[in-house]
């Protein structure tokens, strides 16, 4: 007897030979978990939720091919792990890493024609629509996760390294400022000193230069005025040198003359 289908709220119905097959007409939900292999060649443990229904139109297609619903669920299940294979081998092992979300999306697109075909009838899919797929897990080789551990920590190492390095830079730089600076109030200290010995002397020169300057002149009027020689001016100078000396003894022997009187 040639089939036929009918629906209810629940379930489309086929019957052959006057047995019903019943498929379900809500989303089925289907788990799957194994392991593929990546564009480079490594294994990937993955673990996956995918949502699947048979249309009404492809419901007697699917019985003629896959005969109930048992031998069908378990046909979509395994065009789901091959449109997992397929999608790994797309991807190399660091894209699981940090590529997550996109390789779920390439999942998800090539999990489509491999349900539902290249068009509308389903002769190219296992006669189920995909509704949607999750990719819950994936779980990378120990290998591979000890080799990125290492790596972070080589990574967190290095950026310690560099931080310390940048704090002792910056301290070295300070003690630079810092000793540029205390070298710059010496130099500045020293200047200032210097300057103010060198006024002093300066001053003290002009003083003592004035002195004599002062006395020459004094010296030149006494012997204009006076009319002395040369000697009688010595004898000037010595009589007011010995004036000005308080309580002088001196001790000579004989012949000695202290007086310059014969000379003024």
């Amino acid at each position: 007897m040639p089939l036929s289908s009918s629906a209810n709220s629940a379930h489309f119905s086929a019957f052959r030979s006057f047995e019903f097959i019943k498929f379900p007409s809500t989303f089925i939900t289907q788990d799957i978990h194994d392991a593929c292999l990546s564009r480079d060649g490594i294994r990937v443990g993955f673990a996956a939720t995918f949502q699947y229904q048979i249309p009404e139109k492809w419901l007697i297609p699917a019985v003629l091919k896959y005969r109930d619903f048992g031998k069908w669920a378990d046909v979509v299940e395994s065009a789901a792990m091959s449109a997992v294979q397929h999608s790994c081998a797309e991807y190399n092992i660091s894209d699981f890493q940090n590529q997550r979300g996109i390789i779920q999306q390439t999942v998800e697109k090539n999990l489509g024609p491999k349900l539902e075909g290249e068009d509308e009838t389903g002769d190219g899919g296992v006669y189920a629509k995909a509704i949607s797929l999750q990719l819950s897990n994936v779980d990378l080789p120990r290998r591979y996760r000890d080799a990125i551990a290492e790596r972070q920590s080589a990574n967190e190492d290095i950026a310690l390294a560099v931080n310390e390095r940048s704090q002792e830079v910056t301290k070295a730089g300070t003690e630079l400022l810092k000793s540029k600076a205390e070298a710059q109030k010496v130099r500045d200290t020293a200047i200032n000193d210097a300057n103010v010995t060198l006024t002093e002397a300066n001053l003290k020169a002009e003083e003592i230069l004035f002195a004599f300057e002062r006395e020459a002149e004094t010296l030149v009027r006494v012997k204009t005025n006076l009319n002395l020689t040369v000697e009688g001016v010595l004898g000037f100078l010595a009589n007011n040198m010995l004036a000005t000396v308080a309580n002088l003894k001196v001790s000579a022997n004989e012949p000695a003359s202290f007086s310059q009187k014969t000379e003024l």
